[in-house]
């Protein structure tokens, strides 16, 4: 296995446990919970946001590791922004939920959503370079 293989593995794992925490933390707010769904949706962005910084950086690997693709380099430069901004928005999330626990609930809720939303567009880009550059994926000899 090359090294660039390890983040299109590890990816997939803060996609869902950010976007479960989301909706775990919707529940809760929906439900009006005091601490059962509230100390779950705390604990899937905190573990989610440690796995995205794995990614990241097996990202960065990836980016000096890959086979790189000439037509791709633009593409790449937007998935490599998105994903260190969206990192740096779910580490202030983090960091919002553990000191400030559940203070500014809908606020914190409103900037989860958008963290989502750069998560979603960081993961459209990646697969942007697999599926539509073929970044990564071995092409068959002629």
């Amino acid at each position: 296995m090359q090294l660039f293989h390890l983040h299109p593995v590890v990816v997939h794992f803060p996609i869902a446990l950010l976007v479960a925490g989301l909706a775990t933390q919707i529940a809760s707010v929906l439900r009006r919970d005091s601490m059962g769904l509230d100390a779950a949706a705390s604990w899937l962005l905190w573990i989610g946001t440690a796995t995205l910084w794995l990614a990241v950086g097996l990202g960065l690997v990836a980016e000096r590791t890959a086979p790189h693709v000439p037509a791709a380099w633009e593409a790449l430069y937007q998935h490599r922004r998105f994903g260190l901004w969206t990192a740096g928005i779910f580490t202030a999330l983090s960091l919002w939920r553990r000191w400030r626990g559940r203070t500014l609930q809908r606020a914190f809720l409103g900037a989860w959503l958008i963290a989502a939303a750069m998560l979603l567009i960081t993961a459209y880009h990646g697969g942007q370079l697999v599926y539509g550059f073929g970044m990564g994926v071995m092409l068959p000899e002629h």
